[in-house]
């Protein structure tokens, strides 16, 4: 039945007896989610028909080394937003014949080529798209903002504190799959980075207060703290997995300062609420320029 289901919708497609689709790939954690999200928004608005293939979370929902979960929580961070699952024969019949893969993978599109925007459907948009700077700030505040009611108990606590502290800085160290050098995102942040940060913010600061988030807590607790000049004036927030990063970036998000490492998930904590009092640090190289572009205020060490 399966098959006969996706030869009926393949001839059906073929000879334009339906309407064509964009179908985006959604998967990766909660800023992938996002990200992938936004570009099917930038076709919306075009007047296309988006549908989300989430067949990732169904087959895979983990890191690249299969170790930390990977589960869909856009709509859990962002309950408001409405999206269109595309079915398995839709996906079988776009990935086949209308697959393009994205501009943040080695040997496919070049970071700068943005001509993707401009295509038509029937279109299938596999891996990660570096959308132009000037329309991703755009879409991205027009479509996330925070509601601190989809927290639990324990989560929205600390947050409450988080936001009352005029000193708190979140610190972001991804481990887990980028504790390697990746192609897309460089070399790991290194130890001394990290040193810098601290150091940049103990001398801007009164009473600098850090707010550790990783996937990989005991790693910071055993091998970082011990390189950081700190003292009482540190939490390592354990209370959310992999499984529940989104619940992270809301942490993150109500600091009012953040140290990102590579990844992400630092950076779109401090998008969410940035402004030019903040300072965000990011590691000083090449794949990490392109946020000069989209933060208020980047400090590169």
């Amino acid at each position: 039945m399966g098959s006969l289901k996706y030869e009926i919708y393949k001839m059906l497609t073929i000879g334009n007896l339906i309407s064509s689709k964009v179908i985006v790939l959604m998967d990766g954690g909660i800023c992938s989610q996002m990200n992938q999200y936004l570009l099917g928004q930038c076709y919306i608005k075009r007047g296309l028909s988006v549908y989300y293939d989430m067949s990732f979370f169904k087959e895979w929902g983990s890191d690249l080394n299969c170790h930390f979960a990977r589960n869909f929580d856009l709509l859990k961070a962002f309950p408001y937003l409405a999206l269109k699952e595309a079915s398995k024969e839709m996906i079988k019949v776009y990935k086949k014949k209308y697959l393009i893969i994205g501009n943040n993978t080695e040997g496919c599109l070049k970071l700068d080529d943005f001509s993707y925007l401009y295509y038509d459907s029937p279109l299938y948009l596999g891996g990660y798209y570096q959308l132009p700077s000037k329309l991703w700030l755009e879409v991205f505040h027009l479509y996330f903002q925070l509601i601190p009611e989809i927290l639990d108990a324990s989560n929205r606590r600390l947050y409450d504190t988080i936001k009352a502290n005029p000193y708190a800085i979140a610190v972001h160290v991804r481990r887990g799959d980028l504790k390697e050098e990746i192609f897309a995102y460089g070399k790991p942040a290194t130890l001394e980075y990290f040193q810098r940060a601290v150091s940049f913010f103990q001398e801007k600061l009164l009473t600098p207060y850090y707010y550790f988030f990783s996937d990989e807590p005991d790693w910071v607790e055993e091998v970082l703290m011990p390189q950081l000049a700190l003292n009482n004036n540190f939490m390592i927030v354990r209370m959310n997995g992999s499984d529940r990063g989104y619940m992270d970036l809301y942490l993150i998000a109500a600091c009012k300062h953040q140290i990102t490492s590579k990844g992400t998930l630092g950076k779109y904590g401090a998008l969410l609420m940035d402004c030019p009092q903040k300072y965000v640090t990011l590691c000083d190289d090449m794949t990490e320029y392109n946020w000069r572009e989209l933060l208020c205020n980047p400090i590169f060490l």
